[in-house]
């Protein structure tokens, strides 16, 4: 008798702990403080993370997150970030370590920029656009773990700059970026908003956008004139690039971007820089771009992706 009664306790403690523990994660799956709605305009912050570090083990951050498609006030697609599954481990906090966090939210974010733009414009369905949003979905723990695996979870600085830099670029393109809209509509994708600013050449001023980010220097330049005379341009940036100090300036024959007509390769020895140019043709002016990036061995190729990635950006709207 004495026995049973022993089971039978054991087994009311059972089952009201199991009653507890569903009303937890009830409450919790529930809560609406749960999920954080990540846009353009978001900031991840330490509080953000409610969740439990793993007792013994486990990475120093950890975040989760999820797509879903919402019908009010139209039907798109939005990035969650769930804030009770995710952690930070206290000792470890810090703002290098949270933006690197964030950029995994802003990763999953840019991978779904098109999919609202093309649930709209094709009048899609909710169940065809959860489709759509699950194929690309189905790309996210690819370059989600490519994203910590070059950046080593944040510790390898450039590559994280780089990382950042892709992000920004495909984030902004969703941006109305037009410049120069006066002369004609183009297109020049910069990982963040550019400041506009004023080159002085042979006492005439040229009106451009410039940004300083990731270590790396971007501007486009308006040249006021419209010329497809290679040689004429080669020799007026040539005289150019030495009035600046460059050194040893190299003329790219080869010009692979199908606007070019004048590339170089220079350095700046006092700033200890490396200077690309290059010269692109609108269809009513011509266009100079430029990228400098310090003068370090190890991370020159990185730089370089980010040069080529903003060139090869230029786009004429007008054509």
């Amino acid at each position: 008798m004495l026995k049973n009664q022993k089971l039978l306790g054991i087994l009311i403690c059972f089952v009201l702990l199991l009653i507890s523990l569903s009303i937890e994660i009830f409450s919790r799956s529930s809560n609406p403080d749960r999920y954080k709605v990540w846009n353009e305009g978001s900031v991840l912050k330490a509080e953000d993370f409610l969740g439990e570090p793993p007792f013994y083990g486990g990475r120093q951050a950890e975040i989760f997150y999820r797509a879903k498609v919402i019908t009010s006030p139209e039907i798109r697609v939005i990035v969650e970030m769930d804030k009770f599954q995710s952690y930070i481990k206290k000792n470890r906090i810090s703002k290098k370590l949270i933006k690197h966090e964030a950029y995994h939210l802003k990763l999953a974010y840019a991978l779904l920029a098109d999919l609202n733009e093309k649930i709209l414009q094709k009048n899609l369905s909710v169940d065809e656009a959860n489709r759509l949003a699950l194929r690309n979905w189905s790309l996210m723990p690819k370059y989600q773990k490519l994203y910590d695996n070059e950046t080593n979870h944040s510790l390898n600085e450039t590559q994280q700059n780089y990382w950042e830099y892709k992000i920004d670029s495909i984030l902004y393109k969703s941006i109305d970026n037009q410049f120069f809209q006066e002369t004609e509509k183009i297109k020049v994708y910069f990982p963040d908003e550019p400041k506009e600013f004023k080159v002085s050449i042979d006492n005439e001023y040229l009106n451009g956008y410039k940004l300083e980010k990731y270590d790396n220097k971007f501007w486009v330049v308006d040249m006021g004139f419209l010329s497809i005379d290679t040689v004429a341009i080669e020799s007026y940036l040539v005289d150019l690039l030495f009035a600046e100090g460059q050194a040893d300036i190299i003329v790219n024959g080869d010009l692979p971007h199908p606007k070019a007509i004048f590339e170089s390769y220079s350095q700046d020895t006092l700033g200890n820089e490396i200077v690309l140019d290059k010269i692109l043709v609108g269809k009513r002016s011509t266009y100079w771009l430029r990228n400098r990036y310090p003068i370090v061995k190890e991370n020159e190729d990185i730089y370089k992706k980010m040069g080529d990635q903003f060139f090869n950006s230029f786009k004429v709207l007008d054509e």
